[in-house]
């Protein structure tokens, strides 16, 4: 009768077990899960661009071995900004904060090889800092004017 009675409760745990587990699932609430974003990594030319019916002013940053020239720009909304690698060496034009990159992931631009460009178009107003991740003491910041 021992026996019989060992079994019986092992099987209620089980099923017991079985039907909290699947209430807990299937009672979790359903929640929007949003696609990670792809940061560039390649020296590919980026662009986000505002309206196609704007005119696109343009504005360069040169990066050299001594960082970003000018350090700091000032824009207005819509503007292109253009980055040319010409220190000679890979480098990167990231979002600041070091190492995240998470204040403004657009500008999240990825690797330059010596020679290449890239660049992005600057919507809204507000101050956007940036390094390059390979040399986090080489900054710079856009500042986009209203």
């Amino acid at each position: 009768m021992i026996i019989i009675n060992t079994k019986l409760t092992i099987v209620i745990a089980v099923v017991l077990v079985t039907g909290l587990a699947l209430f807990l699932l299937t009672s979790q609430p359903k929640t929007n899960q949003s696609t990670p974003t792809k940061q560039v990594t390649n020296a590919q030319p980026t662009t986000v661009s505002p309206s196609l019916n704007k005119t696109t002013e343009t504005t360069n940053v040169i990066i050299t071995t001594s960082g970003f020239t000018p350090e700091t720009i000032k824009i207005k909304p819509g503007t292109k900004v253009v980055w040319t690698n010409k220190g000679g060496e890979t480098v990167t034009v990231n979002s600041d904060l070091h190492p995240t990159h998470l204040l403004y992931p657009p500008l999240n631009l990825g690797e330059l090889s010596n020679g290449a460009s890239v660049e992005l178009v600057f919507d809204k107003p507000g101050t956007l800092k940036y390094h390059n991740h390979l040399n986090p003491s080489q900054t710079g910041t856009v500042i986009v004017e209203q």
